[in-house]
């Protein structure tokens, strides 16, 4: 699959894509923004890097959500991870159309819903309904599941899969790099039980709720979403050094992917749990979505539709 932005060569579409309205120049990184969440009670904290200049009229920009994995927070897409040179220059080769990359803080929540005493709070409702809509209405963004996509790396790599399987109809492709991802655990797993009732951060109860962690599962999810009318594509990539069972977990759940009837692509690479494996993974992870994030939300389709009528 090519680009939407570069899928079609007649002048029509060109002009429909608005491909010359881009110039090819540094985006805008702003820190410690703000969204507002009744989901949370409280702003919710994002930095973000957009294209630095404005969509022509009728043009929208398409938006990456990134997510951070477990330790300082969503400054580490920018400061360790190379965000913006890589969008940069994604963008400038015509790997991606410019777009919107949207880091929350979302501390160590596992990004799911747990609103316990001490808890994280409804991190996924926050995150998936409170600040999709404060973005879109704050920019001009393709505010359709074709030009919204989720990654994350690690916890942040769970949390992509996590938003995608549950929200569908709002997400049409999810990246995850070192997810986190694992298969439920059963009461026989007496190991894996002692060490996640203090690797998860209390994120599913304290003490850890073995009940809840299933429940929240990705294997579960994918179950749930075979059935639905909506699939994400999704994007999986491992370090053949990743610990903890990633390379593992990974490929389980690109299978369940498959069986599932959702569009899966699967990469392993030479590294370990690090962000010099992520930054020289992200890369190709932005050529898999630049072919498949839609800024005109289908009306590129149309049009190479009309453009193949009308030859």
């Amino acid at each position: 699959m090519t680009p939407p932005f570069r899928r079609l060569l007649s002048l029509a579409v060109a002009s429909v894509l608005g491909l010359a309205a881009w110039p090819a120049v540094a985006g805008v990184v702003q820190r410690d923004l703000t969204a507002p969440s009744p989901a949370l009670g409280k702003p919710i904290r994002y930095s973000l890097y957009r294209p630095a200049a404005t969509p022509a009229p009728g043009q929208r920009w398409p938006v990456l959500y990134l997510l951070h994995g477990g330790g300082p927070g969503e400054a580490d897409w920018l400061d360790a991870g190379g965000l913006a040179s890589a969008m940069d220059e994604a963008i400038a080769e015509g790997r991606m159309p410019p777009t919107v990359v949207v880091m929350p803080q979302a501390g160590d929540s596992w990004y799911v819903d747990n609103t316990d005493i001490g808890g994280a709070g409804a991190m996924e409702t926050a995150l998936t309904r409170d600040l999709v809509a404060a973005i879109d209405a704050r920019l001009p963004t393709a505010a359709c599941r074709e030009g919204r996509a989720v990654a994350g790396l690690s916890m942040g790599g769970y949390g992509a899969l996590l938003f995608a399987f549950d929200k569908p109809g709002k997400f049409a492709s999810a990246i995850s790099l070192s997810g986190s991802i694992t298969q439920p655990i059963a009461p026989q797993m007496t190991q894996r039980l002692k060490r996640a009732r203090t690797f998860y951060d209390g994120a599913f109860g304290t003490p850890f709720d073995v009940k809840r962690f299933n429940r929240w599962n990705l294997f579960t999810k994918v179950r749930q979403l075979a059935l639905r009318r909506h699939k994400p594509d999704v994007y999986l990539n491992a370090g053949d050094r990743d610990p903890g069972g990633i390379v593992q977990g990974t490929t389980e759940m690109h299978l369940a992917l498959l069986r599932a009837g959702v569009d899966s692509t699967m990469t392993v690479a030479p590294g370990r749990h690090e962000w010099s494996l992520w930054r020289r993974e992200l890369g190709p992870a932005l050529v898999w979505l630049g072919a498949r994030i839609d800024p005109t939300c289908g009306a590129s389709g149309q049009a190479a539709a009309h453009t193949r009528s009308t030859q």
